[in-house]
């Protein structure tokens, strides 16, 4: 591929000093295509996405997307526009639950029925997987079984940290195999202050603050880089719902500062390139030596938490 020469790094995202000037020459866009929690209408990811894909269009970037399988079914036209646009679909599966909420043989079939769809929408192979929530954790383990059998190559479905909500760190930051041959590709993660932070995605991207930033970068473990977000991170139009499922406070969370990830992402972007996901496999199993770990449910004493995976 011939890739135009980037600017200096000093230089991207526009003219000023970036923070993000440390990162590797290829970092990929991701994004989990599903609703947003606090959306009354369930409609408002479709326009989201479609600004995710002119914000790529703009930096020059392709990236992967991981789409809901109820998402597929609702709007098969936007499925068809983002492959037409030049991004891989993978599977985010068929319903927004963790991992911890099926059982081995329900989440083989669904994930089986979000893959054939989506490749009938596109007419190309989706291989890749992305767990609602990052929920493979050391008690669904059983997961990748299930979704080697569904006909997956590989998952990104791993926070390699100690979380209350879904980490799992009794596995390496660095893509690995785990025993069935899926190929694992973990959250990206830096420490600052003790803790691990997937950094390059959802809140954590929006709200550090930007002399956290590239100190972070510099302490960036494993070596495949990407970035994850969601439609509605980027819809400022939204207006505040008080989701009470959630919380107060977690709908404030998910609803400000969503400005803020817009001019984030696009400098982080310019003058990168971005491939999907499932180009970068032959560089993931290159890094990939052996097996994951046996499981540490409650983490070593040297590992961190995060808050939230979201």
């Amino acid at each position: 591929m011939n890739v135009a020469e980037p600017p200096p790094a000093s230089k991207r995202g526009g003219g000023r000093v970036c923070v993000f000037a440390d990162l590797p020459e290829l970092v990929t866009f991701t994004a989990d295509v599903e609703r947003s929690p606090t959306d009354p209408t369930g409609r408002r990811h479709g326009p989201a996405t479609r600004r995710m894909l002119d914000l790529l269009d703009e930096t020059g970037a392709r990236g992967t997307f991981f789409v809901l399988g109820e998402v597929a079914d609702s709007m098969p036209g936007l499925v068809r526009e983002i492959a037409a646009r030049g991004h891989e679909v993978a599977s985010h599966g068929q319903r927004h639950l963790p991992l911890e909420a099926l059982s081995p043989a329900l989440l083989r079939e669904e994930a089986s029925r979000a893959r054939r769809v989506l490749e009938d929408l596109t007419g190309a192979a989706v291989t890749g997987f992305r767990a609602p929530y990052f929920s493979l954790t050391a008690e669904t383990e059983w997961a990748p079984d299930a979704l080697a059998e569904a006909g997956y190559a590989y998952s990104s479905s791993v926070l390699p940290a100690q979380c209350f909500l879904h980490g799992h760190a009794g596995v390496p930051a660095r893509p690995f195999a785990w025993p069935c041959g899926l190929l694992e590709l973990p959250v990206p993660v830096a420490r600052i202050w003790g803790h691990r932070v997937p950094m390059l995605g959802g809140m954590y991207l929006r709200y550090l603050p930007p002399f956290d930033v590239p100190i972070m970068i510099r302490r960036l473990e494993g070596p495949l880089v990407w970035t994850y977000c969601h439609p509605y991170d980027l819809d400022t139009e939204e207006p505040f719902t008080w989701d009470r499922e959630i919380g107060l406070t977690r709908s404030l969370f998910l609803r400000m500062n969503r400005r803020i990830t817009l001019r984030r992402l696009r400098a982080l972007h310019a003058g990168r390139l971005s491939i999907p996901l499932a180009e970068r496999l032959a560089e993931a199993r290159a890094h990939a030596g052996g097996g994951a770990p046996a499981p540490q449910s409650n983490g070593s004493a040297e590992e961190a938490t995060v808050v939230s995976e979201l």
